[in-house]
C-alpha cells in the first residue's frame, strides 16, 4: 500500500487520512470539506440565530465565535446578552442639566428657562425680556432661567405680576405737601392755594 498522505499531505488542506488503498481528506472541527473532496471550508458558526448572540457575531476561522454589543450597549456576564448602558450615570452624560437615558443612547435636555445649546449638552439661558419685554408693561429684568417685572418710581406692580399702576402718593400724608396735592401719572405736584 502507497501512503499517498506522505507527499503533500495528499493535497489536502488539512488532514489526510491514508486508507487501505486509498485516501481521504477531512477538516478541523468547525470546517467542512468542500466538494472537490481536499479543501476545507469553515463554517461560519455566526449563521444559524447570529449564534446565539443578541446583537453582533463574529465568526474567527470557522471555530470559534465571539459576541459584541452595538454603541450604547454592553455585552452581559453570558457573553451572549447585551444591555442598555446607562449613560447618565457617568458624569450625567456630559449633559449640563438633564440627562435622559434611552436604550442603545441617552440626550440631554434643558430646564425651563433655557434652552440647549449647538453641542446638545449645553445649557443656555433664555433672555426672555428680548421678546415683547416679556410682556411687562415697564421694566423687565432677565435672570437665570427666568425673570421678572418691575414698574419706574411712582408705579406699583400690579396683581398680574406684569402691568404697572400709578400710585396716587396724594392719599398717603398728603403727598407730604403742606397745602394741596396733585397725582400725576408717576408722580405728583404740589401747590399752593391763593
Amino acid at each position: 500500500d502507497i501512503n499517498e498522505c506522505a507527499v503533500f499531505n495528499g493535497n489536502c488542506s488539512q488532514f489526510c487520512n491514508n486508507t487501505a488503498g486509498s485516501y481521504s481528506c477531512s477538516c478541523y472541527s468547525g470546517s467542512y470539506l468542500n466538494t472537490d473532496g481536499k479543501r476545507c471550508n469553515y463554517s461560519d458558526l455566526c449563521q444559524v440565530n447570529k449564534g446565539g448572540c443578541s446583537q453582533i457575531c463574529t465568526s474567527i476561522n470557522g471555530n470559534y465565535k465571539t459576541c459584541s454589543c452595538m454603541t450604547g450597549y454592553q455585552l452581559a456576564s453570558d457573553n451572549s446578552s447585551c444591555t442598555d448602558i446607562n449613560e447618565c450615570l457617568s458624569n450625567n452624560g456630559n449633559c449640563s442639566q438633564i440627562c435622559t437615558n434611552t436604550n442603545g443612547s441617552y440626550y440631554c435636555s434643558c430646564q425651563f428657562g433655557y434652552t440647549l445649546s449647538f453641542d446638545n449638552q449645553s445649557c443656555n439661558d433664555i433672555n426672555e425680556c428680548t421678546a415683547n419685554n416679556g410682556n411687562c408693561s415697564q421694566i423687565c429684568t432677565n435672570t437665570n432661567g427666568s425673570y421678572y417685572c418691575s414698574c419706574q418710581f411712582g408705579y406699583s406692580l400690579s396683581f398680574d405680576n406684569r402691568s404697572c399702576n400709578d400710585i396716587n402718593e396724594c392719599t398717603a400724608n398728603n403727598g407730604n405737601c403742606s397745602q394741596s396735592c396733585a397725582n400725576t401719572n408717576g408722580s405728583y405736584i404740589c401747590s399752593c392755594q391763593i
